[in-house]
């Protein structure tokens, strides 16, 4: 049943009028009348008596009011919860990142965000890659910063932000033969794998397997500072990036990779969200934030 037809139905018998409530609604009274034959024809029953009088309802209009009431008012609580919902979507923005990028970026961009929209809540969600993922593909997060890979980001819109050079971590007292690690390197040692998810991102640094290179991989799952606590107590070595390694303090020496390698950075939402206007502004910040960052 159409509502607005309802709406219209209930206001006429109200009003007594359908000149009244044509008037009301902002319609023709014959435009009205038209809804009123329409509305009688989808149900099959006469549920108006029409006078010169006025209007009111038939026996059928009157055994079928009570019904006909709670549909208008559970009608018109749909609608207040849909533009409640509206309004606070469009006044929040879920915003998700790793943990790197929580330290090293998002002060900067949030300051730039709320000095442009200070009404806007970002409420954020900060984690390791599977746990962001799930939670931008469970729509709990309008959007997030993470690292790129074809699979991680399929079916996702992804805008890139910066490319972030890995680097190998290794323990203080190494002393390089040059200004770069040769992955070759890795050969015979103790490989520290980071924490879940992180091994997308490294694994073509050693040609799709890390095993191609590095025979001895211990998979930790650990977090960054403990990956880098262990390198600095010699129990092996890793790969992280720039972004990782800022601001670290760990008695640890960190070499550019030979051949370099990086993680890619940017902006993931749904595909159905990449036209959603507040977004669009953090992305805007963001971008202008690395840009002056990395200027």
């Amino acid at each position: 049943m159409d509502t607005k037809k309802l709406e219209a139905l209930l206001l006429a018998v109200e009003r007594g009028s359908l000149t009244a409530a044509a008037e009301e609604m902002g319609y023709t009274q014959s435009g009205l009348t038209n809804m009123m034959n329409s509305l009688e024809g989808e149900l099959g029953l006469e549920l108006l008596i029409r006078s010169k009088s006025g209007v009111r309802l038939t026996a059928a209009g009157e055994a079928l009011l009570p019904y006909m009431q709670s549909l208008r008012a559970e009608s018109r609580a749909l609608e207040q919860a849909i533009r409640t919902f509206r309004q606070g979507r469009a006044d929040t923005l879920r915003l998700g990142a790793y943990s790197s990028v929580a330290r090293q970026w998002l002060p900067a961009m949030l300051a730039e965000f709320r000095k442009e929209y200070p009404d806007t809540d970002v409420p954020m969600a900060v984690g390791g890659i599977p746990d962001i993922f799930d939670k931008l593909r469970g729509d709990d997060l309008d959007c997030a910063i993470v690292s790129y890979s074809a699979e991680r980001c399929h079916g996702l819109h992804y805008i890139p932000l910066r490319d972030d050079p890995l680097v190998a971590v290794l323990p203080g007292a190494y002393r390089p033969e040059a200004s770069a690690f040769p992955v070759s390197g890795f050969s015979g040692v103790e490989f520290l794998m980071p924490s879940a998810g992180f091994e997308a991102d490294i694994t073509p640094v050693f040609g799709q397997r890390v095993e191609n290179v590095a025979s001895r991989v211990r998979y930790t799952n650990l977090d960054d500072a403990a990956i880098v606590s262990m390198v600095e107590h010699k129990l092996g070595v890793s790969i992280l990036s720039e972004l990782v390694m800022q601001d670290m303090p760990y008695n640890v020496r960190t070499l550019p990779l030979d051949p370099p390698s990086c993680r890619r950075l940017g902006i993931a939402m749904a595909e159905t969200r990449s036209g959603d206007p507040k977004i669009q502004r953090f992305v805007d910040c963001a971008q202008r934030v690395i840009g002056a960052l990395y200027a």
